[in-house]
C-alpha cells in the first residue's frame, strides 16, 4: 500500500501521511514547540476514524485504488474549497479580437503563503513560459512539474481548467496498509482536509 500512496502523492505534496495496520487508528504527535523561550516537545494522540471504499476488482489493482483516491481528493477540494473565477482562456468574441493571453494574470491568482497549487496541464503550460517558473521533476499521479518562488505546483492529467492552493498541512491522509478481500476487494483509508482551501475557476 506504501508504494501505491507514494505513486499518487510522491513526497512533496501532503506533509501528514500516516499508515496504521487498525481502525480506528491512533498515532501519538510529538510537536516540537517554543514555551517562554524554553523549546519543549508537546506529546498528543490523535485518533482518526477510516472510511471503507469498494475497489473495482477488474483491470490493475493498484490502478484502481490510485484513481480512487485521486478522485476522492478532487472531491474533498471541491466541496472543501473558497470559490472564485476569473477569465483567461475564453473571453469572448469581441474581447478576443484584442486580447493576448497573459500568464502573469494567472501568477496574480495565487497566494503567496500557498505551498502548492495543482492545476490542469493547460495552465501548466500557461505559467511554465514565465521568467519565475522553474521546472522540477516529479514522478507521481499527481506530478510535481516546477515551482514559482516558494509555490511548488502540481498538475493532473484529464483535471478541468482550476487552480487549488494549499499548504503541505492543509490535509491529513492516513491510509490502512490492508486490502480487504471478502466478496469485493475494498480498502480504507481518510482524507481530512485541514483548513479552508481555494479554489479558481479557470474560463
Amino acid at each position: 500500500m506504501e508504494n501505491t500512496i507514494d505513486t499518487i502523492f510522491g513526497n512533496s505534496l501532503l506533509s501528514k501521511i500516516y499508515f496504521t495496520d487498525s481502525n480506528p487508528a491512533k498515532f501519538e504527535i510529538v510537536e516540537v514547540k517554543k514555551i517562554k523561550s524554553e523549546i519543549k516537545h508537546v506529546k498528543s494522540v490523535e485518533t482518526f476514524k477510516l472510511l471503507k471504499y469498494p475497489i473495482n476488482k477488474n483491470g490493475l489493482l493498484s490502478l484502481n485504488i490510485r484513481e480512487h483516491i485521486k478522485h476522492n481528493l478532487i472531491s474533498k477540494l471541491n466541496f472543501t474549497s473558497e470559490v472564485s473565477e476569473i477569465k483567461y482562456f475564453n473571453v469572448g468574441f469581441l474581447k478576443s479580437l484584442f486580447y493576448k493571453r497573459n500568464p502573469k494574470n494567472l501568477l496574480q491568482t495565487f497566494d503567496s503563503k500557498s505551498e502548492w497549487i495543482i492545476t490542469s496541464e493547460e495552465i501548466v503550460s500557461e505559467l511554465s513560459s514565465l521568467p519565475e517558473f522553474e521546472y522540477v521533476a516529479g514522478y507521481s499521479d499527481i506530478r510535481l512539474v516546477g515551482k514559482i518562488g516558494e509555490t511548488q505546483i502540481f498538475k493532473i492529467k484529464d483535471l478541468d481548467n482550476v487552480i487549488y492552493l494549499g499548504n503541505k498541512d492543509s490535509i491529513t491522509t492516513v491510509f490502512n496498509k490492508q486490502i480487504f478481500d471478502e466478496k469485493e476487494i475494498s480498502i480504507e483509508y481518510l482524507i481530512q482536509i485541514n483548513e479552508k482551501l481555494k479554489k479558481i475557476i479557470v474560463h
